[in-house]
């Protein structure tokens, strides 16, 4: 038994409605977007001692020679050293050695390796 004021619900009532929730969303969203903690972008560009121990597999005695040295600079806050993340990447960078032709290489690695096996059992390690 229906009532006698009801309406039919048609499908563009449906697609109104979707529409006006979809609205809010995107609405939601951007509000959200708008209360992203600004610390966030600190701790993206600032690393700590301890983080930048962690990343280089250093320890606390090679970070004081690398600041000493002047290999990085820290930025004091709060009795705290924290370090731009770019110096830490600048110092991670491996120098590519590679053997780069079998010509040069394999003649190079012979000769100063001749000496220890011309030692044969005398060479202890």
């Amino acid at each position: 038994m229906e009532a006698k004021n009801s309406k039919a619900i048609t499908n563009e009532m449906i697609f109104e409605e979707l529409q006006i929730l979809k609205y809010q969303m995107q609405q939601l969203q951007a509000d959200m977007e708008s209360f992203k903690n600004p610390v966030g972008e600190f701790t993206s560009k600032w690393v700590d001692t301890y983080d930048v121990m962690r990343m280089l597999r250093v320890s606390r005695r090679t970070m004081d020679n690398y600041i000493k040295e002047g290999k990085l600079s820290p930025t004091r806050i709060r009795k705290r050293n924290y370090f731009d993340v770019s110096q830490v990447k600048a110092l991670m960078k491996i120098p590519d050695e590679r053997l780069f032709s079998y010509g040069v290489d394999v003649p190079w690695l012979r000769e100063h390796v001749r000496p220890f096996l011309e030692m044969g059992d005398d060479y202890a390690i």
